[in-house]
């Protein structure tokens, strides 16, 4: 099954200069416990703003060119597995195709470019809904068209008091095809 999850404002903005527009610990804390002892798949600009593999998960990083991630630790201090590693991969319309052939699951992370190729394989969405505007987006996640997704799960709304602002949390499945 392919996910997506992200975090999107009122017109569905994600980002600025390869940054998340806001932070909210809650909606980091959803992300994590939500991915975690998953796979991620991202586009390398995200990586590169993350900084380092997600811990707990298998990171799959898409790259158009030639791409080394960074060496990291795969062992604990105790030598058990950390439940990290990475893999590049070029052709993202394949291994999305594999993805949905073989059944496995994964969790796509962005970048826009990433969301954009991805939503139409993908079968559930995990939607972090800002209740603001970002003036000075430059990312956007595409439009959730209702005549492809329900929602089916939402919360009630969130107070983040650091950002002064309202979210929530919903999930959207793809509606069967008729």
């Amino acid at each position: 099954m392919i996910s997506i999850i992200v975090a999107i404002d009122k017109n569905n903005a994600i980002g600025q200069k390869n940054k998340l527009l806001w932070h909210l610990a809650e909606d980091l804390a959803f992300f994590k416990k939500t991915t975690m002892g998953c796979s991620v798949l991202m586009g390398r600009k995200t990586f590169e703003s993350i900084g380092k593999p997600l811990p707990g998960r298998k990171n799959i990083i898409v790259s158009r060119r030639r791409f080394t991630p960074p060496p990291f630790a795969t062992q604990k201090k105790d030598g058990s597995p950390t439940g990290t590693s990475v893999e590049v991969i070029n052709d993202l319309v394949e291994f999305l195709e594999n993805i949905k052939k073989n059944g496995e699951d994964i969790f796509v992370i962005g970048g826009a470019s990433i969301y954009n190729a991805s939503i139409k394989y993908a079968d559930t969405l995990f939607i972090t809904h800002i209740d603001a505007t970002a003036n000075e987006a430059d990312s956007f996640f595409p439009k959730i068209e209702n005549n492809i997704w329900e929602k089916v799960e939402d919360s009630l709304p969130i107070f983040d008091q650091e950002n002064q602002i309202y979210f929530n949390f919903s999930k959207y499945i793809r509606k069967k095809s008729r």
